[in-house]
């Protein structure tokens, strides 16, 4: 006599078989996760910070709370931009990059120093969104800028003034060689402000708007050389 199995309990353990084996993939899946995620694969091993030219390496690395030993999968790429740009106001942004196995790459992009501005008999630094940067007695190497505006100045914000803010802006902007006739600019408290220049002309233009008036002051300069007569030998 010869048995033959019935159809539906074969494939009642063909299933239960199936199962069997998925629930033991999926152990064994998650067993490797966890050692994975528990073994030194899953540490950060080095942080590497580039587009730093003013701010320290030691500086970025710190406020980042980023250091070596932690979990990669951890690190929050928006939080640590968030540190940096607001405890550090030299910072525009920020861009973090896990590379595998725990490497990590902080890049930066920094502001610039755009002028000097004298306010209420203190010299303070100005980025070039109109932040504060710090207080100096330093008066070299950029635009001089001397306010008659009213307007409060704290290191680490911005001046609220948005025609001060415009300026900042634009006069990064400028030809380094045309600042040179500058001696200073004067932010009045009308809608024209004024510049000096080391010929002793006074330029005016609009509350804010320095690129355009300089432009044309070079275009003017120009032509001014051009016109003037040949030396006689």
């Amino acid at each position: 006599m010869v048995l033959h199995p019935q159809p539906g309990k074969m494939s009642q353990n063909s299933r239960s078989s199936k199962k069997a084996i998925f629930l033991l993939i999926c152990f064994t899946i998650s067993i490797a996760v966890i050692v994975f995620f528990n073994s030194p694969m899953s540490k950060v091993r080095s942080i590497t910070v580039i587009g730093n030219q003013q701010v320290s390496i030691d500086q970025i690395t710190s406020v980042s709370g980023l250091q070596a030993g932690m979990n990669w999968w951890k690190v929050d790429s928006k939080d640590v931009n968030r540190r940096l740009t607001e405890q550090i106001p030299l910072i525009l942004e920020a861009d973090v990059e896990v590379k595998f196995p725990g490497n990590i790459v902080i890049a930066v992009a920094e502001k610039s120093v755009s002028a000097l501005l004298i306010h209420e008999g203190v010299s303070y630094r100005l980025l070039n969104d109109g932040t504060v940067f710090d207080k100096t007695n330093s008066t070299t190497g950029i635009p001089i800028v001397r306010s008659e505006r009213t307007f409060p100045v704290e290191v680490g914000k911005r001046i609220s003034d948005p025609d001060v803010q415009k300026f900042c802006t634009q006069i990064v902007k400028v030809d380094k060689t045309l600042l040179q006739d500058i001696s200073d600019f004067n932010l009045s408290n009308s809608n024209l402000w004024y510049a000096h220049t080391v010929d002793k002309f006074k330029i005016v233009f609009p509350s804010g708007d320095v690129s355009t008036t300089l432009n044309i002051y070079r275009d003017f300069k120009r032509k001014k050389l051009q016109d003037q007569p040949p030396r006689s030998g």
